[in-house]
């Protein structure tokens, strides 16, 4: 492939590792050369999905996209100006860079970021296997997940598999350049059972950077937790019991009410609060094989642990090099993020400050001694309407479509859909208790993941 030319098919594979470095070198030259850009950074990125599932006792059909492209930051005329392009035609586009899909930012003049590699990379973030994988081994997973679910009576299995190889390339004006490629495997099913006039269901949701030892034993929890629930429980009478949020639950409604309130403009509102000493939040993106685990963020910087809440006192917020001081330490958490989508990183979008692992701190006690202390309770395993809770107040309010009794340290039964409202502030202040046990999630339209426990609350309001 000659200098300057990057065309081909969007139909075509991946661009190979060599061919993506050498995009970025030359992107970068021809911009600093031709547009006298004494500060500029290019960020090239390279995705391909392949999607699979069963829907209805039948496999989905299969899909694959592929997506390539660039993104320029430079400054100009002490002006911070993005613009963004499809990989085959950048060299094209890249003459008319000052004129084509640019707007200044608002930003205080910043040097970008000398990048920075971890000593050690992030290790178990690539697999093999996942960037192996052809059409029709995912249709053939899909076909044997239907296969099996016509093995058990009375349960409707639906879902879909996702398998994702991501590389990136960041190079900038300190001549340096980072690297990196990355595999994810994300699986979300759901089982549904019709019994005592209503629809019992369960989910799970797994998302790794590797592909999971067995799929099969996945499905076999989920048709074995939704036949354990399908029993109707009687009707509540008592709205004021206590509630035991899984760690999906937590995390869906956490994702929405707390966490925007981590970045670095944001945090002068946690800093009067008084949250639980048992409360505490890090972020950490060096933790092998966790979804959001890399090597260096979408600027360079290296991945790091940052401890963000410890025993109930804000410590560190998250930044990125525009949200920070001159010689603060940046906590490696600048991503480019697209919201909605499934695979939420994009080129396309402008770096801001993400989360990439967050972890809960774990209780004292495990789940099953938190759950045997109830004798009347309510435990939410999933919810709907979270995207609508406001971080500014922290208040929330949530559907729990996917919740059970529990009377006398059991979980006794399934209830009909009901809605719980509270404030996560509150909830987090007043004697929480979280469990030793903790689960890996990434609650649907968030680009992280959150290491969750089960959680303990007197705080919420029923609402049937």
């Amino acid at each position: 492939m000659s200098k300057n030319s990057c065309n081909r098919d969007e139909g075509e594979l991946m661009y190979s590792d060599d061919e993506l470095k050498d995009f970025a070198s030359q992107i970068l030259q021809k911009a600093e050369k031709q547009f006298n850009l004494s500060e500029a950074e290019v960020f090239i990125q390279s995705l391909s999905h392949m999607m699979g599932g069963i829907e209805y006792r039948t496999p989905k059909v299969f899909q694959i996209t592929n997506r390539a492209g660039c993104a320029i930051r430079f400054f100009k005329n002490d002006e911070l100006f993005f613009a963004c392009f499809p990989l085959t035609s950048v060299f094209q586009e890249l003459d008319n860079l000052e004129q084509i899909a640019t707007y200044p930012i608002a930003s205080k003049k910043f040097e970008f970021p000398e990048i920075k590699l971890s000593s050690s990379s992030v290790s178990n973030i690539y697999d093999k296997r996942i960037a192996s994988l052809n059409e029709e081994e995912i249709y053939s997973l899909s076909y044997s997940m239907s296969e099996y679910e016509k093995t058990i009576d009375d349960i409707i299995l639906d879902g879909s598999i996702l398998f994702s190889l991501e590389k990136k390339v960041i190079a900038n004006s300190t001549q340096a350049l980072a690297f990196e490629k990355s595999t994810w495997c994300d699986i979300s099913l759901r089982a549904l059972y019709r019994g005592y006039d209503m629809i019992s269901t369960s989910e799970k949701h797994l998302t790794s950077r590797q592909i999971p030892s067995s799929i099969a034993s996945i499905v076999e929890d989920l048709v074995s937790e939704t036949m354990q629930r399908s029993s109707l429980s009687e009707t509540l009478t008592n709205l004021s019991v206590p509630i035991i949020f899984s760690p999906m639950a937590f995390s869906q409604i956490f994702s929405f009410s707390f966490v925007p309130l981590l970045k670095k403009p944001n945090t002068h509102k946690l800093s009067p609060l008084e949250f639980s000493p048992e409360f505490s939040l890090t972020d950490d993106g060096t933790v092998p094989g966790l979804p959001n685990s890399t090597a260096f963020d979408d600027e360079g910087i290296s991945q790091a642990k940052t401890v963000v809440i410890k025993k109930g006192s804000l410590e560190q917020a998250l930044n990125n090099s525009q949200f920070s001081q001159e010689n603060e330490e940046k906590t490696g958490n600048s991503f480019r993020v697209k919201l909605f989508e499934i695979f939420p990183r994009n080129y396309q979008a402008y770096p801001d400050i993400f989360p990439s692992n967050l972890l809960v701190g774990e209780g004292q006690e495990s789940y099953d001694q938190i759950i045997n202390d109830v004798s009347e309770g309510i435990f939410v395993n999933s919810t709907q309407g979270y995207m609508t809770a406001d971080y500014h107040s922290g208040t929330f309010k949530v559907s729990a479509n996917d919740s059970y009794r529990v009377e006398q340290g059991v979980v006794a039964g399934t209830l009909p859909t009901f809605d719980v409202i509270g404030n996560i502030f509150e909830l987090l202040s007043k004697s929480p208790r979280f469990s030793k046990d903790r689960k890996v999630v990434r609650p649907i339209n968030t680009p992280y993941s959150i290491l969750s426990p089960y959680v303990y609350t007197e705080e919420t309001s029923i609402f049937l």
